[in-house]
């Protein structure tokens, strides 16, 4: 299955590279919350550039439609290609079938869900695929096939006539359970999902140390399926509360140090979790950079090494990947887990202040808590220090994923051999 999940993801790669890439410039150059669009003040250029903002927004959305369906269809694709079925109307019901089960049934003016398109739920799309791969597995009657086939379209309409019964299972299968989960929520089952992690790992707890801890860890975890995170960045007012108190004790007090809420997702997780990337992602690209020999893997750390540094870990998620890739689940888990413990003490002992001041997004991991807390020098030298920590605790495991990269090579290459001897005897 995993294998399955590996080939779609290498080929959906260039339509997530243009995602992220077109997703990159307008959240981070064209948006005025963006971090780049604030630093180099592109104010000044008048509204030109958020107009442009606006229009590369409506072409990310179509592209994220485009990639939930290509997954799902891909995903079809080769689960029927693994089990010898009809691999291309596999792949058609499979992408018909996640455009029908996130159709918004209470809207009246005929909408989709849009916020389950795209990276944050492709972990829907994979369940979508092998759902209707598993349907199509049913052997049904041959009865409206049975005519005899004499050319080429007789075969074609024999294979049609076969699909009938399955694609009817898959079209009323998926109508109701879309239906089904309009009755409970307006968000689709993403949304049902993110609300119960929210409510779960969230709540009223965000000033709880270990409460973010397990967040983060579930937010990861949620990566490597392919699904987003409610609490990964950018993230719903409601789940940043405390700062706004923060925020006013600084402002009476002209300092964030005895800060009424010191902890919470905003000082932690944001500053600290994503140091190094979401996931780590930044830290692992770089080790990739620096002593990684896997070709595919440099090529793909290299493109998605600036949007990443802004917290779009798409890229690398679906390119080196890290769905479903249990070389890197480890690091990815205790990397954010190690930064969010070390400001945690230092917030703690008052060694740095928490950051309370709001920042965008988009801005770098290594400079929010710096931007976060109004330039504090001693909160800047923590996080370069993590940093080059994050980087080297991937390097071990970039070289594993050497040692296994060389060991397929040399798989194949015997495999070739012993081929190559085969024929030659025969």
């Amino acid at each position: 299955m995993t294998s399955v999940i590996r080939h779609s993801l290498t080929i959906l790669f260039p339509f997530v590279l243009m995602d992220v890439l077109l997703s990159w410039i307008d959240e981070a150059w064209l948006r005025p919350d963006g971090f780049y669009y604030q630093i180099f003040q592109f104010k000044r250029a008048g509204n030109a550039l958020i107009e442009t903002g606006y229009s590369l927004s409506d072409l990310v959305i179509m592209l994220n439609v485009v990639v939930s369906i290509c997954a799902a269809y891909l995903v079809g694709y080769y689960y029927a290609e693994f089990f010898h079925k009809d691999k291309m109307t596999t792949g058609l019901a499979s992408g018909a079938a996640y455009i029908i089960l996130n159709y918004d049934y209470r809207s009246p003016d005929n909408l989709f869900l849009f916020d389950n398109f795209g990276l944050r739920a492709l972990f829907l799309a994979f369940v979508t695929g092998i759902i209707v791969g598993l349907i199509f597995r049913i052997p049904f009657s041959n009865h409206f096939s049975s005519h005899q086939v004499v050319t080429e379209d007789d075969r074609l309409f024999s294979r049609s006539q076969r699909m009938f019964f399955p694609l009817a299972i898959v079209i009323i299968l998926f109508v109701g359970i879309g239906f089904s989960l309009s009755l409970v929520t307006a968000a689709g089952p993403l949304g049902i999902l993110n609300e119960g992690i929210a409510t779960i790992t969230l709540g009223k707890a965000t000033t709880h140390v270990f409460a973010i801890l397990a967040s983060a860890v579930i937010s990861n975890l949620l990566m490597f399926f392919g699904l987003a995170s409610p609490i990964a960045q950018p993230r719903l007012t409601g789940f940043t509360t405390y700062s706004g108190a923060n925020y006013q004790f600084s402002q009476a007090h002209h300092t964030s140090f005895g800060a009424p809420y010191p902890i919470t997702l905003h000082t932690l997780y944001d500053v600290f979790g994503n140091i190094s990337g979401v996931g780590g992602m930044l830290a692992l690209m770089i080790a990739i950079l620096l002593v990684g020999i896997v070709h595919r893997e440099r090529r793909v750390a290299y493109r998605g090494l600036l949007p990443t540094l802004s917290n779009m870990s798409g890229i690398g998620l679906v390119g080196l990947p890290m769905i479903f890739n249990s070389i890197y689940l480890l690091p990815m888990l205790i990397v954010p887990v190690f930064n969010m413990l070390v400001g945690a003490v230092l917030i703690k002992s008052r060694i740095i202040p928490p950051a309370v001041y709001r920042i965008p997004w988009t801005t770098p991991g290594i400079l929010q808590g710096y931007a976060g807390t109004g330039g504090d020098i001693a909160t800047l030298i923590v996080a370069i220090i993590l940093f080059l920590l994050d980087i080297i605790f991937f390097i071990p495991f970039v070289k594993n994923g050497n040692r296994l990269q060389a060991l397929l090579i040399t798989r194949e290459r015997n495999h070739k051999t012993e081929t190559g001897r085969d024929q030659n005897d025969q």
